[in-house]
């Protein structure tokens, strides 16, 4: 048996509106897909055990070095849409192409300290609505939160609860 080396992020871009940021963006944090759980006991039980009640509130963030009129302008306002354009790859083979969509609002700005001679930086924070991942062509992940539509894989694990409520 031989060990297989993992995939590795190798380059990114990312894009708002059609406006690329190559060359000015420094990091992206993509958003962490937490569930909502609490923990129950009933009768009969000898211990608790969570219960998934939804989905935490999902957020992006990303650092430029760039002061991007662009973004700064698209504060606060909803139905923005980001994609981050990304090549993994792993030793020896091609890269796979990896794309993300997001949807939602642009949150937060924070620059960095002001001091002459150094590098100056903006975060942002981004609240979303809609996420989907793509790897190599296939869709890993998709959640719309306005459509209550949640699909790891082929399995979309709100249909059910939309059927039952007529959606």
């Amino acid at each position: 048996m031989s060990a297989s080396l993992p995939r590795q992020l190798k380059a990114f871009n990312f894009y708002t509106d059609g406006e690329s940021f190559a060359g000015r963006i420094d990091t992206l944090t993509l958003p962490s897909l937490n569930f909502l759980m609490e923990a129950h006991r009933g009768g009969g039980m000898d211990a608790a055990k969570e219960i998934e009640l939804g989905m935490e509130v999902m957020t992006a963030s990303m650092v430029l070095s760039d002061y991007s009129p662009s973004l700064l302008t698209l504060l606060g306002k909803d139905n923005v849409p980001f994609v981050a354009r990304g090549a993994v790859q792993k030793q020896g083979a091609n890269p796979e192409p990896v794309v993300v969509n997001m949807r939602g609002m642009l949150k937060t700005s924070e620059h960095s300290e002001w001091n002459p001679g150094t590098k100056s930086t903006n975060t942002f924070t981004l609240t979303l609505d809609y996420y989907r991942f793509r790897q190599n062509g296939v869709q890993l992940v998709e959640i719309d939160i306005l459509n209550m539509q949640r699909t790891f894989g082929e399995t979309d694990q709100l249909s059910g609860l939309r059927a039952a409520i007529g959606l």
